[in-house]
């Protein structure tokens, strides 16, 4: 998955910020699918670097949806790496309440908490936030991770800190961690689509990849707009100076 980032960045020209964003969008929305109808409080767990700038742009999703989100810095703001911090700066201006420090639960009916804090880049690490950070993730079962758990060695599948979340959002191609991991527990597993091309799976890794996207959202948007939308707005044919148009209100 380096060289997979690698390819898309230095040959592809697609920036990291892009695919931060395809996978701040997925999280939410899975999010919301794995919430139901129940009334949700989303609490984000961010780290410093792109893992968490995913996260951050997951909250300002969901808070553009007038949903309830904050978000925790464990390490703070001035550790943050420079596009989770472009990232940080637009959650502010959406809205996004932010703390610092150890994270808390919020006194909602409910936490949905969107892991974010490391994704496959994990390595060991000894210091007291990552600690804190892995024993409250631990101790809560409604855990959404976005790419990994955190504290999963994405290639052993050896978790540091034992973290089962409810399911993993990994992105762009299932690591093997995640696969070993999953024989130990009944987790979900989704992928999501950050705009990688199966092809440099096929030509440039040698590894056979049936890409599982679809358009679902597309259609389901065509067909909201055939059945229920059309009935809500008023629509009036429109001709003036020769130019033809449907005028939506």
């Amino acid at each position: 998955m380096v060289e997979v980032d690698r390819i898309m960045v230095k040959e592809l020209h697609v920036p990291v910020e892009l695919m931060m964003e395809h996978a701040g969008l997925n999280l939410a929305r899975l999010a919301i699918r794995l919430s139901g109808v129940k009334p949700i409080e989303y609490l984000v767990v961010a780290g410093s670097g792109n893992n968490g700038g995913g996260g951050l742009a997951a909250a300002r999703r969901l808070q553009n949806w007038n949903l309830s989100v904050e978000v925790w810095l464990p390490k703070g703001e001035d550790a943050l790496r420079s596009i989770p911090m472009e990232q940080l700066n637009r959650a502010k201006e959406a809205g996004v309440t932010i703390y610092e420090g150890e994270p808390k639960a919020s006194k909602g009916p409910e936490v949905c908490i969107l892991d974010a804090y490391v994704g496959y880049g994990y390595s060991r690490r000894n210091d007291s936030v990552t600690s804190e950070v892995f024993s409250y993730l631990a101790e809560h079962s409604n855990v959404i991770s976005l790419d990994a758990p955190s504290g999963l060695d994405v290639t052993t599948g050896v978790s540091e800190n034992g973290l089962s979340p409810r399911a993993t959002l990994t992105l762009a191609f299932p690591k093997i961690g995640l696969l070993r991991a999953l024989e130990k527990t009944s987790d979900a597993l989704y992928v999501a689509d950050i705009g990688v091309p199966s092809s440099i799976y096929k030509d440039r890794l040698g590894i056979a990849w049936s890409s599982p996207f679809d358009l679902v959202s597309l259609s389901k948007l065509d067909r909201a707009f055939a059945e229920d939308a059309i009935q809500q707005v008023e629509i009036s044919y429109v001709e003036a100076e020769g130019v033809h148009f449907w005028d939506i209100k």
